[in-house]
């Protein structure tokens, strides 16, 4: 199964729109929640099942899947709520509307109960904001009492408790877990079918490289007497980009197209801002020479996804920088040395935590231990294995009699909400944890290489130097922000600029010393900070 929020996946879940209807009517007092200051609400079962001891209703915001069911139309969901005695009142809305609409809701008070979904609040802005504000109310006194799954999770990875907790030291949201999702991103193909023609080696320096490019820019490989292939080519994209093969000239250019995040990287606990760094500027010289013997596409900062897929999937590329392109003319290509010798590093993306802001209880909610209560049932192992992989027993996962289960390929044509029986997994809340992940086992390989594969070819190059996932103050992003937008659009700027016309060596000096005088040497320092306190947390 290729499971992967490429390309345009993830962008979507991110710039996905809900808007949100329904709140509780009443303030959440002990009188108004059927309990006693200090003790455990009359209507909840503190363990076991159900939660509610009568039927409850909470009132929760969601996206609403492609298909336009409300999720309880989902067995998955059915049978959660005939476990646990809760029934959800889904308020589900698709457009293009979620920040008019967040804004509107969090400026008025009228908000649900809880917000459900894969990323449905902005972890950059919205959780620290509104959590200290008091609008989303602390879960980790809840989750010690109430949340067994949780909890585990936490205790058996401290780094996600110390990616979930905001400066002030309170955890206001939840998380998405996917420990199975891949350790790389871009990482490099080469057309075999090229190389076999040409008799030409595998490339393993920088150098070699460049030889082969120029091969297969000067043979009529197409055969159409034209010599109109490609040799190399690339995407301004965090799947299809050239950030981690800086790595071959000493040091990885990080994160490129994170916003807010953009050349960080942290060594030896110290912040790094990459892009005025000597490697990137070698790296950059390297890719100039490339472009200026017309061996680098000069389409790759304009073309998007759909463009490049389509050369791939005609062969018209050589090296092509990407996931896992459909066309299996195209085999792994590893990490190469460069000008020093050295063994190359390559950008490893801890898998993990995929986006914070997927569940928060509101001060609204009457019933913060029931509610905390059933999102802890969704991080039940089996139940998370079925929102992400489908359900037990359907078409697309079968229990074996060992204690593992099969997972069905998708047939030809088939839609996989149906399939699968269960909504995409943008539109729920789960952790695929690598225990739950090794139960399942993959339909039998349908192609010559898989994301899996990439990653272990990749595995001994892979360095996890990432800026870490850490909650900023109001105060930190503000600050950041004054300098950023205009570094990171210089930046961008400059990048483009030196890889496709030159002049990198002459400017250089001249736009260290920019950086300088617009505040890079100041933004640093607060992502310094940032990290330390990150450090600290316990």
């Amino acid at each position: 199964m290729k499971y992967k929020w490429s390309k345009a996946s993830l962008g979507l879940v991110l710039g996905m729109s809900v808007a949100l209807v329904g709140c509780s009517s009443d303030k959440g007092t002990p009188e108004a929640s059927g309990k006693s200051e200090g003790s455990v609400p009359s209507n909840m079962n503190v363990s076991g099942f159900p939660i509610a001891k009568e039927k409850l209703t909470l009132n929760i915001a969601g996206f609403k899947p492609p298909s336009g069911k409300d999720l309880n139309d989902y067995k998955l969901f059915q049978d959660i709520e005939a476990t646990t005695n809760l029934h959800i009142n889904w308020n589900l809305t698709p457009g293009s509307s979620w920040t008019e609409k967040k804004n509107l809701l969090f400026a008025g008070g009228e908000l649900p109960d809880a917000f459900y979904a894969h990323g449905i609040l902005s972890e950059d802005t919205d959780i620290v904001k509104y959590g200290s504000q008091g609008i989303l109310i602390p879960l980790e006194d809840l989750i010690e009492k109430y949340a067994p799954n949780m909890k585990k999770i936490l205790q058996d990875n401290p780094t996600y408790k110390k990616q979930l907790t905001a400066p002030d030291g309170h955890i206001y949201s939840l998380p998405t877990i996917d420990e199975s999702y891949s350790r790389t991103k871009s990482t490099m193909f080469i057309n075999k079918k090229w190389l076999d023609q040409l008799k030409l080696p595998m490339p393993t320096t920088t150098d070699e490289l460049y030889k082969t490019l120029k091969a297969f820019k000067e043979n009529d490989l197409g055969g159409n007497s034209k010599k109109d292939q490609i040799p190399l080519s690339f995407l301004q994209n965090w799947n299809s980009d050239v950030n981690s093969f800086f790595g071959a000239f000493g040091r990885i250019d990080r994160d490129v197209h994170k916003a807010g995040n953009n050349h960080l990287a942290v060594e030896n606990d110290k912040v790094i801002y990459t892009a005025v760094q000597p490697e990137y500027k070698a790296a950059i010289e390297y890719f100039n020479k490339l472009f200026a013997e017309g061996l680098a596409d000069p389409e790759s900062f304009t073309q998007d996804g759909k463009v490049l897929t389509a050369k791939e999937s005609k062969g018209l590329v050589g090296v092509v920088f990407d996931w896992n392109p459909a066309n299996q003319d195209y085999v792994s290509l590893p990490p190469l040395k460069g000008p020093n010798g050295k063994d190359p590093v390559w950008a490893e993306y801890a898998n993990g935590i995929l986006l914070r802001g997927s569940f928060a209880i509101t001060n609204k909610n009457q019933h913060p231990e029931a509610t905390i209560r059933w999102i802890d049932y969704t991080y039940d192992p089996k139940i998370s294995m079925q929102m992400s992989r489908g359900v037990i027993g359907g078409d697309s996962l079968k229990e074996r009699s060992d204690g593992k289960y099969d997972a069905i390929a998708l047939p030809q044509g088939a839609n996989s909400e149906d399939f699968m029986k269960v909504p995409p997994t943008a539109y729920s809340v789960w952790a695929l944890t690598k225990s739950v992940s090794d139960k399942v086992v993959p339909p039998p390989q349908t192609s010559i290489r898989s994301k899996v594969d990439i990653d272990n070819l990749y595995g001994k190059y892979l360095v996890d130097n990432a800026f870490p996932k850490t909650y900023f103050t109001a105060e930190e992003s503000d600050q950041i922000s004054r300098y950023l937008t205009d570094i990171d659009a210089y930046v961008s700027k400059m990048y483009a600029k030196w890889m496709l016309s030159g002049g990198i060596d002459k400017e250089w000096d001249d736009y260290v010393k920019k950086l300088n005088d617009m505040g890079m040497d100041k933004m640093v320092k607060i992502y310094q900070q940032v990290y330390d306190r990150y450090k600290s947390t316990k």
